[in-house]
Parts: structure tokens; C-alpha cells; sequence
């Protein structure tokens, strides 16, 4: 995230609880001589990490007292998670932090922000980027500069594979809601920049390279770190061998096509080896060959026929499914609600079919997996398209109405009829 120059660079780290964050800000605030600024956060009525680290902090390499001032370090997050709290208050954090470096006519080299269990990274990372837009005083003096994840290596199998709600699952955070174990798992991992591997010593060699190859094919441009005890001292570069030896890799089905729901339904989402498809009603996976047995990940856009303007986001990870609404297709929101012109307006109409009526309306699943039928899967999500007749009709229904105008794609549009 781009900042003014001379400000402080922000790493978020996220991961379970029992992940080994705190052990991991322990060892760093014990063996770098970088000036950290702390801010830890537990939704816990009693924040221990908070204790730990200010227990910590109070002695130093001899064994004596540091002095009060060095306490305030480490701040707070007062009203629990970072994620569910009102931006102001988070912020106000950060605030503290540097009110305590010009008190002290110090520079912190960087600020850590220590996640709750079930903090979700993603919408810390919005908050972020929502103050840079808005123009935020505080991101003058701060940015949001690596994200990490902590990964308890001898746990994620069973989280991966997990029927549970975070709410059933203290054990990984208090204050956890009814998303799944294993979307939240996923998140963290696909949100970093590095992903720790902790506790490796809990894993053989070859579940550790199976281990490292799901989380590098899930962020493939994560640095992916395997460490014990969150000492992490040499960063080495291991998924690409691992994720060629275990035969991982990915490819994207796209179309600009809508699916037919009950075809979709019974051709493709009954066969997800999944036991939690809400999409399905929970209903149980049909038996079978099926070839998407293999798939560890796939996400993305969806278009359905019997809604012509909701874009849908296809989830799935371990033993979770589900298709969620994500709002209106661009095509279909007002032109003045776009982003300004620039570079976000630019990727907006990148996702449009300048040979159609339809705009941004697209299939974009990518599938991640070990071994996977890639023409079989591709056959199956074919089948359940509308077929030319039914296009036909899905027209005749739908395109009375036009989308609302868009000068920028439209002017691309009428270039590229000029050159054909």
C-alpha cells in the first residue's frame, strides 16, 4: 500500500489462536534491534497477550527493569477485535503509538498489529485501503506494509477438513461467528505476504511438504516459511518444488455464459466432496467418480440465469461450500457509483465483453488441486449452461431493460468495431 515517504511501515499479523503469533513478536522484539511499536489485540476479557509481551518487555537482556515509558510500547485494543471494531478505534491505536514517539523524540522503524484469532485480515486490509481513499490524516504517517500469517502446522489438516463454525471453536479464538473454520483459514493464508509454517516438528517430512504445497498453491505469491517455536531466521523459497512433487497446480474456467441453476445444481454442486454445501441445502455429495474429488480450492465469479444483475462468488476449501451474493455486476450499477477514472476504474472494464451486451457477466472460477481432471471438470460446468435456445430466451427476457450507460467502455466499444 503506497504512503507518504518517511512513514511507518505496519505489519498485520494474523493466524489462530495457538498459532504462535505472540511467540512469534516475543522473539522479534527480543532479538531485532529495530524500534517496534506494538499493538495486540484479544477479544479476551483479560488480553494475556498483552501481559506477555509488557512481561517481557520489562526486562531487559541482564535481567533489569527497564523503565514505565518502555511499557507503552505495546497498546491495547481496548474494545477486542480489530476487524469487528469501528475503524476510528483502531486508528486511535496507532495514534497512541506515535503520540508516545513524538513524547519521546523517537521513530518507530515499524508497528506490528497483532491479531485476534478470528480476526479477518481482509477487512483490516479495507480499512486500510478505505482511510488512504478518503484521504485519513493518519495514513500521512503510517502504511500497511507486509501481512503475515501463522500457520499451527500440527493442527491444519484437521481445521482444513473441519464441518465446524468458528462460534463451536473457541479453541481457535474467542468471539468467533458462524463462518466456517476452514473459510477463515483460507483467508488468512490467501491475505499474506508470508505464511509461517510453526510448529513443524509436530509434522514428518512428507506431511510438511504436503503442508507446504496446499498453503503456496492457495497464495502462490506468498513467501512460504516452515519454522519451530516462531523462530524465523532464513526465508527459503520451498513451494514450487513441493507443489511439483505432490502435483499441484490450477487453471481457470471462464465463460460468457450463464449457468442453468437446477442443471448446476445436480450436475456439478452434488458432486462436490464436500459434507457443509450450502448451496446444495447440506445436502450429502452423490456418490460416484466424481472428478472434482481432487480440487483442495476453487473460487470465484459466477452468473446465474435466474438473476440477471447479482454477481455470485463460488467458495469452496476443504470440506466447506457455498455461493454467496456479491453485489450487482458492474454493468448494471450507475456510471457516477464507479470508482473515479484510474486505475481501478481500468480493471473494472478490463472484465468487460466488448462484443456483447452483457458486460462484465462472466463464469471465473479458478480450481486449485492435486492430479486434477481439468477436461472432465470443464465438460461438467459446460453442461450446465444454458444451451442456444435457452440463451435465446434468457435474452428475450432480460435484455428489455438495457444496463445503464458506460461512456468509457462504450467508446472502447465503438473502437473496436472502427478496427473490425
Amino acid at each position: 500500500m503506497a504512503g507518504s515517504q518517511g512513514s511507518i511501515p505496519v505489519t498485520m499479523l494474523s493466524g489462530f489462536l495457538g498459532s504462535g503469533k505472540t511467540t512469534l513478536l516475543r522473539h522479534l522484539l527480543e532479538n531485532s534491534s529495530l524500534k517496534i511499536g506494538c499493538i495486540v489485540n484479544d477479544v479476551a476479557d483479560v488480553n494475556i497477550d498483552a501481559k506477555l509481551i509488557r512481561n517481557d518487555r520489562t526486562k531487559s537482556r541482564k535481567g533489569e527493569q527497564n523503565t514505565t515509558a518502555d511499557l507503552a510500547d505495546t497498546i491495547e485494543l481496548a474494545n477486542g477485535c480489530a476487524c469487528c471494531s469501528i475503524q476510528e478505534e483502531l486508528f486511535g491505536s496507532f495514534e497512541k503509538l506515535l503520540t508516545i514517539a513524538d513524547q519521546k523524540g523517537v521513530k518507530y522503524d515499524r508497528f506490528v498489529l497483532e491479531n485476534s484469532g478470528v480476526a479477518e485480515p481482509q477487512n483490516l486490509r479495507d480499512k486500510f485501503n478505505d482511510a488512504l481513499a478518503s484521504g485519513h490524516p493518519l495514513m500521512a504517517r503510517i502504511r500497511l506494509d507486509t501481512m503475515v500469517t501463522m500457520v499451527d502446522s500440527g493442527s491444519f489438516f484437521a481445521d482444513w477438513s473441519s464441518k465446524a463454525p468458528l462460534a463451536a471453536r473457541p479453541d481457535l479464538g474467542e468471539g468467533g461467528n458462524l463462518r466456517p473454520v476452514v473459510d477463515l483459514l483460507v483467508e488468512q493464508i490467501e491475505c499474506a505476504d508470508y505464511v509461517l509454517l510453526n510448529k513443524i516438528d509436530l509434522l514428518g517430512r512428507e506431511h510438511l511438504d504436503s503442508l507446504t504445497a496446499i498453503v503456496s498453491s492457495l497464495n502462490r505469491l506468498a513467501e512460504v516459511v516452515a519454522c519451530e517455536q516462531a523462530k524465523v531466521d532464513i526465508v527459503k523459497r520451498q513451494e514450487t518444488t513441493a507443489a511439483a512433487r505432490f502435483g499441484i497446480r490450477s487453471f481457470v474456467y471462464a465463460r460468457r455464459r450463464p449457468f442453468h441453476p437446477q442443471r448446476l445444481r445436480e450436475t456439478v454442486l452434488q458432486w462436490i466432496p464436500v459434507s457443509h454445501n450450502k448451496a446444495t441445502g447440506n445436502l450429502q455429495a452423490t456418490p460416484g467418480d466424481s472428478p472434482l474429488k481432487a480440487v483442495l480450492r476453487s473460487k470465484g465469479f459466477m452468473w446465474m440465469a435466474n438473476s440477471h444483475n447479482t454477481a455470485f462468488f463460488w467458495s469452496h476449501a476443504g470440506q466447506h461450500f457455498e455461493v454467496r451474493d456479491e453485489g450487482e455486476w458492474w454493468a448494471a450499477v450507475p456510471d457516477d457509483e464507479w470508482p473515479e477514472p484510474g486505475m481501478q476504474r481500468d480493471v473494472v472494464i478490463q472484465d468487460f465483453d466488448l462484443s456483447s451486451a452483457f458486460g462484465d457477466r462472466r463464469q471465473e472460477i479458478v480450481f486449485i488441486g492435486r492430479s486434477m481432471q481439468q477436461e472432465a471438470i470443464t465438460q461438467r460446468l459446460d453442461g450446465a449452461l444454458l444451451t442456444d435456445a435457452e440463451m435465446d430466451q434468457y435474452k428475450q427476457r432480460f435484455c428489455k431493460i438495457p444496463d445503464p450507460s458506460h461512456p468509457d467502455v462504450e467508446h472502447l466499444q465503438q473502437a473496436k468495431r472502427a478496427r473490425t
